[in-house]
């Protein structure tokens, strides 16, 4: 990765057949003509809305996918990430006692709102947020020029380490396969007023990363996927230093990361039916390949391929979206905690539908509304999928 500018030389010098190797990863199933067609629609409907508030086709940023940006994109914004590492956590240490940088205070706020964000009305839209929020970090404070790039499963799905989001030169492969830690595992959740009791899978490592350019990275909140619930350290916030972590499920990939989910997902024809495709054929699945840090529902921003997942996960959301953004684009659904089920500090407050006008907290005093998260070329983003 130090090589940056040598990579930037090389590639103005050589061949335009090199260059063409640089710009991206040629391998994959090709997007389907029934998935290319709604992406295209989404994107054609965008498109139609620049030029106003503030959005123009001069200021919109473009999402890519990793496997398509060139090495020196992709090289520039694992320095970017690497330079978050190196800032000091901003969040108060009286709450995250173990925050040591700036992508902890991100963590933090992801655990923090754990049990509202996921399996929830506000999952979206809070995320699309948040995922915006790291983009600009990446940018104002370490010097990024690009976007967040999404992690395009459905091209790789059925030989998921032919992206190069896996490679030796990106975001690495698999933990080390440790015989007798590599699950199943039975975790607790914490902070519901029940007992929740959920199964991950047996994967193909389980302890450290040891290739690509977060090899023995060093992550400090959580884990908060324990088969207890520690009551001095519910939701992992004390130090905790240690190597990152994972735990490939290769069936999550092969099985349900396919272009003909991602078409159903697209292609629903309401935002029930598209939500429950994407949680359970998508979201959940995305997490459970990566495993152990990634899979951990609180602290999963420890692994930074999170953020390639939910860019991918948005995109989807919005190539629905995009297929008729009046009647879609606050179109929710959802309860306001996790299934609905009420929080340990609220156990008698009964299950209720979410709206757009609920205020969700995404840290540091910044209270959007769910409505705010919703649009893409408005509220403060401007931003599209190619």
């Amino acid at each position: 990765m130090r090589a940056f500018n040598l990579v930037l030389t090389i590639t103005s010098l050589l061949a335009p057949a090199v260059s063409a190797k640089c710009r991206g990863n040629s391998s994959g199933i090709p997007a389907p003509a029934d998935f290319k067609k709604l992406e295209s629609q989404y994107q054609t409907n965008i498109r139609a809305t620049l030029g106003t508030d503030g959005c123009t086709k001069e200021t919109i940023r473009i999402r890519r996918s990793w496997d398509e940006i060139d090495v020196a994109t992709r090289n520039d914004y694992i320095r970017a990430v690497k330079c978050l590492a190196a800032k000091p956590a901003r969040v108060d240490k009286s709450l995250a006692p173990g925050a040591v940088n700036r992508l902890d205070d991100f963590t933090y706020i992801h655990i923090n709102q754990t049990n509202k964000i996921h399996i929830s009305g506000s999952f979206l839209s809070w995320h699309r947020i948040f995922i915006y929020q790291m983009e600009d970090a990446l940018r104002d404070e370490c010097g990024y020029k690009g976007t967040i790039p999404y992690w395009d499963q459905g091209r790789f799905s059925q030989d998921p380490l032919k992206s190069e989001v896996f490679s030796n030169s990106s975001f690495g492969g698999d933990g080390e396969f440790l015989p007798n830690d590599h699950g199943p595992y039975d975790i607790i959740i914490p902070g519901l007023a029940i007992n929740m009791t959920v199964q991950r899978p047996a994967g193909s490592g389980g302890g450290c990363v040891t290739d690509g350019q977060f090899a023995n990275f060093q992550i400090s909140l959580g884990p908060t996927d324990r088969p207890f619930i520690d009551p001095n350290n519910k939701y992992g916030y004390n130090p905790n230093p240690r190597c990152l972590k994972r735990n490939f499920d290769f069936p999550s990939s092969t099985d349900f990361m396919t272009w003909d989910h991602a078409i159903g997902i697209v292609g629903a024809p309401d935002v029930v039916t598209f939500y429950w495709n994407m949680e359970n054929n998508w979201h959940v699945k995305s997490h459970q390949f990566l495993g152990k840090d990634g899979l951990d529902l609180f602290t999963s921003p420890n692994d930074p391929i999170f953020y390639l997942l939910h860019s991918q996960l948005d995109r989807l959301w919005a190539i629905w979206q995009g297929q008729d953004l009046e009647q879609r684009t606050f179109a929710l659904t959802g309860n306001r905690t996790f299934f609905g089920i009420p929080l340990d500090d609220a156990p008698n407050v009964p299950p209720s539908n979410a709206t757009i006008e609920d205020v969700m907290d995404l840290g540091y005093g910044y209270t959007p509304k769910i409505k705010d998260g919703m649009p893409m070329t408005s509220s403060g983003r401007c931003y599209m999928y190619e």
